[in-house]
């Protein structure tokens, strides 16, 4: 599944957003990173793996975020409308 949304977030800053939810101490989608680079970010969870990348996109004037995985996740909705509100103030 590919599931995408745009965001005033810089990429760098998606990037560190999705560490922190799926991996911080207090995350109810407990994950690890797998893999990550300065576009994407790689977790690992129970069941799957979720895929997230961030680049600048400047026909949106922000940044597109995509998430891939095999497997639906309930995280990753409740991730990308978090990032669809989020402020780079923030």
């Amino acid at each position: 599944m590919i599931t995408e949304t745009t965001t005033l977030l810089t990429p760098a800053q998606v990037l560190d957003e999705a560490r922190r939810f799926f991996t911080g101490e207090d995350s109810v989608f407990a994950a690890t990173v797998v893999d990550e680079s300065d576009r994407h970010v790689t977790v690992a969870t129970f069941r799957s793996r979720l895929a997230i990348s961030a680049w600048a996109d400047e026909a949106v004037d922000g940044t597109r975020v995509r998430v891939s995985t095999l497997r639906r996740q309930n995280a990753v909705g409740k991730f990308l409308s978090w990032l669809e509100t989020a402020s780079p103030a923030e």
